[in-house]
C-alpha cells in the first residue's frame, strides 16, 4: 500500500473524527452530561458504542492473530463479547436504568451505605481500565508493525492521538464516532472475506493443513478445548455485568427500551462478525505466514483496494481511539465525580473538574503505554483484565443487587480477597487450588464469593443497618403513594 495515501486518509478521516467531536459539544455543557452523553443516545449511538468498544482491539485485531495461530477457536473472544452484551440485557437492563447511576460507586454507596465500598470498587475499576486501555494500545501499535515500523513508535504515537482526541466531547462524542468506525469496519470485515474466498483463501488455508505447516483441527473451534474457551468466555460476561462502560451506556440511552434493543442487536452483530476476522488471521497465517497481531492488517493491505483497506485501517484505529476515550470518562467518572466530588471536595468547581481530567488522563495514559509495552498477545492482556474486575467487583456488585443480606464489610472483604487471590494468580506467585479448570481462572471469583457470604452473615451490625434502610424505604414509598390514594 501507498503509504502517503494511508497518511493522507487518515489526516482526513481523523479530522472528520474531530468534527464529530465538536459537533457533540452540546452534549457536553457541565462535567456531569460529558460523562452521561446528556442521555441522549438513540439504539445506533449505543451500538456503536457497545460493538465499537470492542471491534478496534480484541475483536478484529487480537482475534485475527489469535486464529492465525490457533484456528477458528481465534473467534470465541468475539463471541463472549456478544454472549456478555445479552447478559447485560437480561440481568442488568431495567434496573441499572431505572436507577439512573452514572457510575457503579454510585450504586454501591446507596445500597451498602458505606463510602468504603465505593472507594475499593472505584480503585479496582481504575486497575482494570489501565489494563484495557493497554489493550487498545497494542491493537494501534500492530498497524506499524504491519508497515515493517517500529511497533514502540506505534504505541507513543496512538498514546499521544488519543490525548488530544478524548477531551472534546465526553461520551456522546465517543459514541457518534464509533457509529461511523463500526459501519466501516463491519464493510471492511465482509468485502475482505469475500476478496479471501473469492483467491482460494480457503483452499490455501486447506492446502496448507495438508502441508503439515497448520495444525489438522484448524478449522475445528472447539480446538482450544472447553477450559481454555470458558476462561476467555466467562470472565467477559461476568467483567461486563460489574464494568463502568456498562451502567454509563445504559444511562446515557434515550429510553429503557433504546438500550435493551441496542444491546440485543449487540449480541447478534457481535457472535455473527466473530466469525470474520477469525477467517482472516487463518488465510493470513496460510498465505503470508504471519501470525501475531498484525495479520489483520497484511491481509486487509493484500486483498482491499488501496483506498477502501487505508480507510478500514483508519476506522480500525479510531474505533481504538474512541474505546479509550470512552474509558478515559470512565476514569474521570469514577475518581472526579464519586471520589473527589462525591467524597473530598462537593463543591468543586467546573474548572477544577476539567483540570482534573486532563491530568487523570495524562497519568493513564503513561501507564498504560508502560503496560502495553510489557505484553505481546492483546487477548492474554485483556482476559488477564476481565479476571481482575471479575474478581474484584463482580460479587460486592451483584450480590448488591440481589441479596439484601449482603453486607458492607461483607462487599469490602470479598474485593480485598478477590484483589489479593487474583495478583497472586496473575504473578504466578503462590498457585491457586484448582477448583474451576486452571490456576488461572475463576478460583478467585469463587472465593470472594465465599468470603461476601459469610462475612455478610456474621456482620449483625451490618444486618441491622440493612433492615434499617429497608424500612426506611418502605416508609418513603408509602409516604409517596400516600397523596395517590387520597387523590
Amino acid at each position: 500500500m501507498n503509504i502517503t495515501l494511508l497518511v493522507v486518509v487518515l489526516a482526513i478521516y481523523f479530522v472528520g473524527m474531530v468534527g464529530i467531536g465538536v459537533a457533540g459539544r452540546k452534549y457536553a455543557q457541565n462535567f456531569d452530561s460529558f460523562v452521561s452523553a446528556g442521555r441522549n443516545a438513540g439504539v445506533m449511538m449505543i451500538i456503536g458504542s457497545a460493538v465499537g468498544s470492542q471491534i478496534g482491539n480484541g475483536f478484529v485485531v487480537g482475534g485475527a492473530g489469535a486464529a492465525a495461530q490457533t484456528g477458528m477457536s481465534g473467534a470465541w473472544y468475539g463471541i463472549a463479547c456478544g454472549i456478555g452484551y445479552l447478559v447485560i440485557a437480561v440481568v442488568l437492563n431495567k434496573i441499572v436504568y431505572t436507577k439512573g447511576f452514572i457510575s457503579l460507586p454510585e450504586f454501591l454507596e446507596e445500597r451498602y451505605g458505606d463510602k468504603m465500598t465505593s472507594i475499593v470498587f472505584s480503585l479496582a475499576t481504575v486497575c482494570s481500565y489501565v489494563g484495557n486501555i493497554a489493550a487498545q494500545i497494542m491493537a494501534g501499535s500492530a498497524l506499524f508493525q504491519a508497515f515493517g515500523l517500529n511497533g514502540t513508535l506505534g504505541a507513543v504515537v496512538i498514546t499521544l492521538v488519543v490525548l488530544a482526541y478524548s477531551s472534546l466531547s465526553g461520551l456522546w462524542g465517543a459514541y457518534a464516532t464509533s457509529v461511523v468506525q463500526v459501519i466501516i469496519i463491519m464493510a471492511a470485515l465482509i468485502l475482505a472475506t469475500l476478496s479471501t474466498i473469492r483467491s482460494g483463501g480457503i483452499g490455501v488455508i486447506n492446502d496448507a493443513i495438508s502441508a503439515g505447516t497448520l495444525p489438522k483441527n484448524f478449522w475445528n473451534i472447539g480446538n482450544i478445548g472447553l477450559a481454555p474457551i470458558l476462561l476467555t468466555v466467562v470472565p467477559v460476561c461476568l467483567a461486563a455485568l460489574c464494568d463502568q462502560q456498562t451502567v454509563q451506556r445504559i444511562n446515557a440511552a434515550k429510553s429503557e427500551k433504546v438500550s435493551m434493543t441496542a444491546h440485543i442487536i449487540s449480541t447478534v452483530l457481535c457472535v455473527v462478525l466473530a466469525i470474520l476476522p477469525a477467517f482472516i488471521g487463518m488465510y493470513g497465517a496460510a498465505a503470508y505466514g504471519v501470525k501475531d497481531n498484525s495479520v489483520f492488517f497484511v491481509v486487509a493491505m493484500k486483498h482491499l483496494s488501496p483506498l477502501l483497506a487505508a480507510i478500514t485501517i483508519a476506522a480500525v484505529i479510531a474505533a481504538i481511539m474512541s474505546t479509550i476515550d470512552s474509558m478515559m470518562v470512565g476514569f474521570s467518572t469514577v475518581l472526579l465525580k464519586n471520589i473527589y466530588k462525591g467524597m473530598i471536595r462537593p463543591d468543586a468547581s467546573e474548572r477544577s473538574l476539567k483540570i482534573g481530567d486532563t491530568l487523570i488522563s495524562v497519568i493513564v495514559a503513561v501507564i498504560s503505554l508502560y503496560i502495553s509495552l510489557q505484553f505481546t498477545n492483546i487477548i492474554d492482556l485483556l482476559a488477564n483484565t476481565y479476571l481482575f474486575l471479575s474478581a474484584c467487583c463482580l460479587i460486592p456488585f451483584v450480590g448488591g443487587l440481589f441479596w439484601k443480606k449482603g453486607t458492607a464489610r461483607g462487599a469490602v472483604a470479598s474485593a480485598i480477597v478477590g484483589l489479593v487471590l487474583i495478583a497472586l494468580c496473575l504473578t504466578n506467585l503462590v498457585p491457586m487450588p484448582k477448583i474451576i479448570m486452571s490456576y488461572k481462572d475463576l478460583t478467585p471469583v469463587a472465593i470472594a464469593l465465599v468470603v461476601y457470604i459469610i462475612v455478610s452473615l456474621t456482620d449483625q451490625e451490618g444486618q441491622t443497618k440493612n433492615r434499617a434502610r429497608e424500612a426506611e424505604k418502605a416508609a418513603k414509598a408509602a409516604g409517596e403513594a400516600a397523596p395517590s390514594r387520597e387523590a
